[in-house]
């Protein structure tokens, strides 16, 4: 009799353990169907109309130096110039992130990120739809109006009525 009872619980405790193996596996499989496409949350407040939001992140880490602080500045600055009913309706969002933060480490191989870097993403229903690192802004600083017309040229090219 005692065998028996050992023999069951031997056989419960397989089932059991093929079981818990089986929807381990499938847990994996079904993650490894999804692209792992960043950021892949809406941005709160985004636009309904059109589920299309271009993002103008500004990415940097926790030491900055003057020059990155000049950068993210011109930067906001010309977009809340040229582009106040846009950011008005969310249509754009200007967003500083410091990619040294563990929770924003991803950012800098999503983006390929060389250094403090701008980098403008359109996305639709939440989901990046393309995206381009401005690797000018560096070159282009220290004059103000290349620097604004550069920016400002390439946040055209990625509103959604852009052709």
């Amino acid at each position: 009799m005692n065998k028996a009872l050992t023999a069951d619980h031997d056989m419960m405790r397989r089932t059991v353990f093929t079981l818990l193996a089986l929807l381990l596996a499938t847990g994996f499989a079904n993650a490894a169907d999804k692209p792992d496409a960043k950021p892949t949350t809406p941005t709160p407040g985004a636009s309904t109309t059109t589920n299309v939001q271009v993002i103008a992140y500004y990415f940097h880490g926790t030491v900055r130096c003057e020059t990155c602080q000049k950068i993210e500045r011109q930067a906001r600055e010309i977009i809340e110039q040229r582009f106040k009913t846009e950011l008005a309706a969310k249509r754009i969002v200007f967003k500083p992130v410091n990619y040294d933060l563990k929770e924003n480490a991803h950012f800098q191989t999503d983006y390929k990120l060389p250094c403090p870097s701008l980098v403008l993403v359109r996305q639709k229903d939440g989901k990046d739809e393309k995206w381009k690192l401005l690797d000018e802004t560096w070159q282009l600083v220290e004059d103000t109006k290349k620097f604004n017309r550069y920016v400002e040229a390439e946040v055209l090219k990625f509103l959604p009525d852009a052709k």
